[in-house]
Formats: C-alpha cells, sequence, structure tokens
C-alpha cells in the first residue's frame, strides 16, 4: 500500500492495521475490542493452525434407507389434498341423529376450538366412521370394507356454533334414529393409528398408518465382534433397524420384534456385545450383534428371529410360538422361539427381541454333572438353568470334581438344561451332584431391567435411571415417580440389577432430576442432574461405592451434549457450554466461566424449550454440538470448539430448511473415519466429506438427494487502529489461495462505524482480471476503499464459488478528523 517517503508535522500519516491469520470468532466482545486474528463471525468455516480460514468441506448423503408408501398422510398437513378438503385429525362425536322429515343428519361434537386445526364449515367433505345404526348407515366408510378405502363422503351442509360444541350436519334419506357410538363421553379419544375403524369420529379424508410413516428415532455407532475392520452405524425408525457397513458401503435390515416399533424418543446403545434400544416405559428391546445366519436348530428360547431361507421346513417348523399355528410363514417374517433344535434346513439371522422383563427368576442352586475334556466343562443341570449366555456362576458345593468352591466362570449356554465352561483343572467324566450359584441379590432381591430412557456402559455394567419398577407380567411397568435415582445392572450381564446395592439417589426430595450419566476414568461415574453434578465411586464392588456431591451451581440441560476430552468434561448448561476438570487426582471442578462465554451472542439464541435435543461429538480435535438456534424445532446448527486454537470454531449449517441433526456420530476406520450426522427424515450423512464446495443431502423420507451451495463467510473484528480519532480509509488487500478441487471466487463487503456506512467492495473475480481463481493459485488482490470515513472499519467475505482460503487482510488510512466537535 502507497506511503509517502516522509511527513511534515500537519500531514496526516498513513496508517495500517490487518490480520496475518485468523485463529477464531467472538461475538460477546464488541469488534473493536477483538485481539488480533480474531473474527466476529465465522460461518461454515474451519481454521487451520496456519490462521487460513478456509470454507468447509461439504456434507456428504451416505444412506437414506427409508421409504413411504404414497397413500400414507404425514400430519399436520396444510394445503389440499384430492378431495379438494384440507386434512386434519378426526374429531370425537359426542351424538348423533337423523331426523327423517329434514332427511338430515346432526352431529353433535365437542367444541373443536380448543385445537385450531379443527375447523368445519358448509360445504367441507368430510368422512363420518364409527356410528352404530340398525337402518340406514350414516358412515362414509363401510365396516367391512378396507378401512383405507372411503365409500361414501359426506358434503356439510350446516355449521352450527353452540358454545362448548358444534351441530354438523349433512343430508341422508331415511327415518328417525339416533345412533349409537361406543365412545363413552367425555373422555380423550382413543385414536388408533393402525385401526380406526370401530371408533365414532369425524375427520376429513385421510389415510393414517403408524407401520407406512418411518423417520429415524434412534442411532448409534456399531462395531462387528466378529469383524474388527467393518464399523457400521445402525439407524433405527419405527419399523425397523439398517446397518450401514462403512467400509463396504453394504446395508443390512433388522428386523424387530413382532408388533414392536420405535417412539421418537427412543437411544440406542451397544454394550456386552448387543446392540439395546431403550424407549422409556416399554420393554427395552436387544440384538446380538450378529449378521450371521442361524440354521434352524440353533435358536435361543424367547429371541426374535428373521427368516432368511425356509430349506426344507415345512410351515409348522417355524411357528414355535404356542398358539401361531395358523400363521403362513416365508422368508423374511420374524418369528419368537418358543423352542429349540426345530427340525428340518430353513436359515434365520437375529432380530431384536424383547429383553427379559416380568418376574425375575431369583438365583437357584444349580445341581449337575460335569465333563471335563481339554479345558472345556460341560454342565448338565437336571432342571432348567435359566442362564444366558454371558452369565456368571459361582461353585458352591465341588462334590467330587476337580473345581474349587469359590470359582466363578462365565457361562456358554448349549440348552435349557446345558451349558459349557471353560476350567483350568484336569480332565473328568460324569462327575455328579457339584453345585453351583448364581450372584445373590443382597438387598430387596434382583429386578429385571426397568424399562429405562437410556443407559451408559460403566465397569463392566450397564446404568440407567431407575424410574420404572417391573410388574409381574410381561412387559408392565409401574412409574416410581422418582426422577433423580440411577440404578446398575450385574457385571456382564444386562437382565439383572440388585434394588438396594445398585441403586442410588441423589438431591431427594428436591426439585432436581437425572438428565444424563457419564463413565469417567478411575472408577467414577458422573451424574448429570438438571440442577447439580454427582460422582459416583469404586462401582467395581456395590457394597462398598459412594456418592458425593459435585456441584449444585451448574446442571446439564441435554444428555447427549456430555463429552469427555482428556481431562476435561464438556456438556451444555443454563449457562452455555459449560466445562467440568480434573485439577488433580481427586479435585473435580467446573470451570468459573463456561466455555462459550465467548459466542454467548450465538447461545442466547438456541431455542430454550428444545435444547434438551442437543447432541455433541469430539472429532480430530473438535467439539461439534448441534443445537437448535432460534425457534427450530430440532437442531439446525453446529457449533464447533477448536482445542488446537483454544477458540471456537464456526457455526455450521445446510442451507436447508428441512435440515435436521437428530444425531451426530463418530465411526469408521481408515478414510471413512468421520463424523457422521444422522437426518430424522433423510439418514445418514458424513460431514466434512466432499471436497467440492456444496452440500449433497437427503432431507424427505422417500425423497431424492438434493445439492445446496456451502455459504461459508467470516466477518473480520473491526480494525481502528488502536485509537478513537476519526479516519479516512483509503486501501485494503489480501491473500488468497484456492482449493486443489475448486475455482473460487467470493463477495467482499466492508462496514464502518461512526459514522455508520456498509457498502460492497467487489468481488474476487473483479479484482482477478474478471476471472475466477483457479485451483492451487494464490493471488494478492488490491482495492481502493474510496476515503470512507469511520473510526473502524471490518470486512465481511461471503463465498460464492469453491473454497477459498483466506490468508490474510489488511486495511490502510489516515487520522482525518481532529476537531473536538461532534463529526458529521
Amino acid at each position: 500500500m502507497q506511503e509517502y517517503r516522509s511527513y511534515a508535522n500537519l500531514d496526516d500519516r498513513i496508517l495500517n492495521d490487518g490480520d496475518v491469520g485468523f485463529v477464531g470468532f467472538n461475538n460477546r466482545l464488541r469488534p473493536d475490542q477483538l485481539q488480533g486474528g480474531m473474527l466476529v463471525d465465522a460461518q461454515n468455516i474451519r481454521l487451520d493452525r496456519n490462521g487460513e480460514a478456509q470454507v468447509r468441506k461439504g456434507i456428504e448423503v451416505i444412506e437414506a434407507p427409508f421409504a413411504v408408501g404414497g397413500d400414507v398422510l404425514r400430519l399436520p398437513l396444510t394445503g389440499e389434498i384430492d378431495n379438494g378438503t384440507t386434512t386434519i385429525l378426526p374429531t370425537t362425536i359426542e351424538s348423533a341423529n337423523l331426523v327423517g322429515a329434514d332427511n338430515k343428519v346432526s352431529i353433535v361434537i365437542n367444541d373443536p376450538a380448543v385445537d385450531p386445526g379443527h375447523t368445519f364449515a358448509a360445504d367441507d367433505v368430510v368422512a363420518v366412521e364409527g356410528l352404530g345404526f340398525t337402518t340406514v348407515d350414516p358412515n362414509s366408510v363401510a365396516p367391512t370394507s378396507d378401512p383405507l378405502v372411503i365409500t361414501s363422503l359426506k358434503t356439510l351442509v350446516s355449521v352450527t356454533d353452540n358454545g362448548d360444541t358444534k351441530t354438523l350436519k349433512y343430508a341422508l334419506t331415511g327415518s328417525d334414529e339416533t345412533y349409537t357410538t361406543p365412545i363413552v363421553l367425555p373422555q380423550v379419544l382413543n385414536f388408533d393409528l393402525n385401526n380406526n375403524t370401530t371408533q365414532a369420529v369425524i375427520g376429513f379424508n385421510m389415510i393414517l398408518d403408524e407401520g407406512s410413516v418411518t423417520e429415524v428415532y434412534a442411532s448409534s455407532a456399531f462395531s462387528d465382534p466378529n469383524d474388527n475392520a467393518s464399523q457400521y452405524v445402525l439407524i433405527a425408525s419405527n419399523l425397523k433397524v439398517v446397518a450401514k457397513n462403512l467400509l463396504t458401503e453394504a446395508t443390512v435390515e433388522i428386523a424387530y420384534a413382532p408388533g414392536e416399533t420405535i417412539p421418537p424418543t427412543s437411544s440406542m446403545l451397544q454394550a456386552f456385545n448387543k446392540v439395546f434400544i431403550f424407549r422409556k416405559g416399554q420393554v427395552a428391546l436387544e440384538w446380538d450383534g450378529s449378521f450371521s445366519a442361524i440354521t434352524s436348530g440353533s435358536f435361543e428360547v424367547g429371541k426374535t428371529y428373521t427368516i432368511t431361507s425356509l430349506g426344507g421346513n415345512t410351515q409348522a417348523n417355524w411357528n414355535t410360538v404356542a398358539g401361531t399355528s395358523g400363521l403362513t410363514y416365508a422368508v423374511g417374517n420374524t418369528f419368537n422361539a418358543a423352542t429349540v433344535g426345530v427340525s428340518g434346513t430353513g436359515t434365520a439371522t437375529s432380530a431384536f427381541s424383547k429383553v427379559a422383563s416380568g418376574t425375575y427368576t431369583q438365583p437357584v442352586q444349580i445341581t449337575s454333572t460335569v465333563t471335563t475334556a481339554a479345558g472345556k466343562m460341560t454342565v448338565t443341570a437336571g432342571s432348567a438353568h435359566n442362564l444366558s449366555t454371558g452369565n456368571e456362576v459361582i461353585v458352591e458345593d465341588k462334590a467330587g470334581s476337580n473345581l474349587i468352591v469359590g470359582e466363578r466362570y462365565i457361562v456358554t449356554v448349549v440348552d435349557s438344561t446345558t451349558f459349557t465352561i471353560f476350567v483350568q483343572h484336569a480332565n473328568e467324566s460324569n462327575t455328579p451332584n457339584v453345585i453351583f450359584q448364581q450372584q445373590v441379590s443382597v438387598g430387596l432381591g434382583f429386578t429385571h431391567m426397568p424399562a429405562p430412557e437410556f443407559a451408559v456402559y460403566h465397569q463392566r455394567r450397564l446404568v440407567m435411571p431407575f424410574q420404572f419398577s417391573v410388574n409381574a407380567s410381561l412387559n408392565s411397568y409401574t412409574s416410581r415417580g422418582i426422577l433423580d435415582e440411577v440404578i446398575a445392572s450385574d457385571i456382564l450381564d444386562s437382565d439383572t440389577y440388585d434394588q438396594i446395592y445398585a441403586q442410588y439417589r441423589f438431591n431427594a426430595g428436591e426439585a432436581d432430576f437425572t438428565v444424563g450419566l457419564h463413565s469417567f476414568s478411575e472408577d467414577n461415574l458422573m451424574v448429570f442432574n438438571r440442577n447439580s453434578i454427582h460422582l459416583i465411586s469404586n462401582t467395581t464392588s456395590l457394597q462398598t461405592a459412594s456418592t458425593k456431591l459435585l456441584t449444585d451451581e451448574v446442571g446439564c440441560v441435554a444428555r447427549q451434549s456430555i463429552q469427555q476430552v482428556g481431562s476435561q468434561v464438556i456438556f451444555l448448561s443454563d449457562n452455555g457450554v459449560y466445562s467440568t476438570q480434573f485439577f488433580d487426582e481427586y479435585n473435580l471442578r467446573g470451570t468459573e466461566t463456561p466455555l462459550s462465554e465467548p459466542i454467548n451472542e450465538t447461545i442466547k439464541r438456541i431455542n430454550k424449550d428444545q435444547r434438551g435435543q442437543a447432541v455433541a461429538v469430539y472429532f480430530d480435535n473438535r467439539y461439534f454440538i448441534a443445537v437448535p438456534l432460534d425457534d427450530a424445532l430440532r437442531n439446525n446448527a453446529i457449533l464447533i470448539y477448536n482445542f488446537l486454537n483454544k477458540q471456537w470454531e464456526s457455526i455450521d449449517s445446510v442451507d436447508s430448511e428441512d435440515w435436521d441433526i437428530e444425531n451426530l456420530i463418530v465411526a469408521g476406520e481408515g478414510s471413512q473415519r468421520g463424523v457422521y450426522a444422522i437426518n430424522r427424515r433423510g439418514g445418514i450423512h458424513k460431514i466434512d466429506a466432499r471436497l467440492q464446495g456444496d452440500d449433497l443431502i437427503n432431507v424427505s423420507i422417500g425423497g431424492s438427494n438434493e445439492t445446496k451451495d456451502v455459504k461459508g463467510s467470516i466477518t473480520t473484528r473491526q480494525y481502528t487502529f488502536g485509537n478513537m480519532s476519526r479516519k479516512n480509509w483509503k486501501e485494503f488487500q489480501m491473500h488468497v489461495e484456492s482449493s486443489a478441487d475448486n475455482t473460487s471466487n467470493f463477495d467482499l463487503s466492508a462496514e464502518t462505524e461512526n459514522p455508520d456506512g456498509t457498502f460492497t467492495l467487489g468481488t474476487l473475480t473483479s479484482f482477478n482480471g474478471g476471472d475466477a481463481l483457479l485451483k492451487t493459485e494464490d493471488v494478492s488482490i488490491r482495492g481502493r476503499i474510496g476515503n470512507r470515513r469511520g473510526h473502524g472499519i471490518q470486512f465481511t467475505v461471503n463465498n460464492t464459488q469453491g473454497r477459498p482460503r483466506i490468508r490474510s487482510l489488511q486495511t490502510q488510512g489516515s487520522t482525518s478528523f481532529r476537531s473536538t466537535q461532534k463529526a458529521e
């Protein structure tokens, strides 16, 4: 930039200010308060250690496996459908009768004004269902027909407002009759999405089929225990789970137990070589992690399987559940195994089964005969042993065997009366009267898994909220009315929970509840409540475990935001993103200010009503946290903290209103390793995957992929030369490099303060001889500002093409106004 060789006393010296690199952004301080290298804003940007600010790589759709039938209607729906009427939910009918003299049916409904979507007017076309009649049918759907086939829609001739009710009339010829409804009013309509033909309802023509409406409700990374080279991402809809192999790109479908679906608030976890799906207040589901085909002689009683080949089996061979002999099975059907050793040559694969529930069978002595060969002991019990593979047994009476009393072994179940263990004893044959015993409860007795909403793996145990008690009847649970208590499973046993020594309660009686759990080092389990944080230590032996309060000054608002980075544990709190840290071996405490304090203006934009959905991961020296900004109902942006630069790096977003992040997952090996974003309506997407300057996404179940530009931008700090004087801003200079994969272009603008003004400076192309910057090319561009006045100036770069690197930016000006009077 031009300067004079020398200056006289009254000359305005030309001054320079700028940045030779960028390390992060801060929108808490004023732009003129920021230190060198700091930005005011960074959207879809990555900041390298060398100070370059580059537009992020694009998002790549990896799998969008779910589809929806063409007849399915998603609610709520705005607009019109084929018959010209707006679709709404059904409304309960309070009473109905036919007045023969008027040839009109009068239907009285509760006033739908409580739901703005329920509006009726004359000439509306509606469907009426469930009215009991003796002469003329007033319904729109024939009771014996397909419930999706509308036989006779009704046109309303009048709608009368009665205050608390409304009367709807439509034409029908017949004699006087009072219709009956199967609903006793007043009561809330118990509407069955799968079969709505048995209830008295009125609504516009619609099709509701829960089994056909699919979204992603839970997801998890999965590592195949039998294949170290393969890693998967599992995504669960209400119909099935799809496993995506990140190495081979193949997908595998995993079914649920018959009649089971997954609600939106589910969570998924891999532990004990199994995958669990937790459904708050409902029996959890588990899958053994095997994709291998199973012969029909190797089923485990009570587990669910999907038929892959019928082979030589007759129909009866697959009907292993009592009372299902009349069913017809085919390839793809699921069934619950009720017997072991079914004959035939067919094969099946394991599906998600319901975990054990109902009355817990407390451990009993297992009197057996043992035979050992080559270190493997076969144990044959005199009756059903009620064990599962992975359970632990203790030698209680060795009888004449080579065992030692008190030895503990992990069992492998062969059938209902036989299991095997590995021993370091001499061979023996048919030694009788050996007694084994499972671990006996030291409290109120064992219970099955108490239908949690989530769980974590800690010290070979599952730890989860203890909000429900397990009833005697299968799959039945009762709320305990306690929200601040957790319970731990027995070691390597997800079905067994001690109701005294394995449960821990925090802040009993206070306005607090458990939000999340995190397994820390040194046998410490952190319990994040809404208003406090606690620590459980020494959980290896439950009788000696202890708890302590870490802090009641801060709590966690989003379970999936909790991440450990070295000695720090980071999470979303009321104050923003907060961090606790072990400062020494025994002292865990929180930092005084939130980690997110520098971007507090962004934190204030998080939708407080939806922030519990926030989810975070740690990868590539960065903390990624997806949050719902502004009025978004789901996570629509990702805030990124760079641990190398020790600064917040970017606010990532996608140029689509339908884009949301249900979960973030770190998965894959080699080049597949990365952060995967799960979109509720699309599927699996990989972050920072496309070298092009665009995102390839899928945001609609059954829809096609869409390409969206990555809208990268930076706004610099305000340059003032370190003083408050008014200046004339004369020139700027930038060093820019294009990526190796794209040509580059961007828009450049500037803003002055006092006096305020915003103006366009041009484009990269305009400063580069009319051409976009070629791949791998770098250039130093210069431009005039035109003596714009202001005490400070800042610049904004908006990317329009490629992924340019902004290396440095400098500006030049001089003091222009020294008067003590007001500057105009």
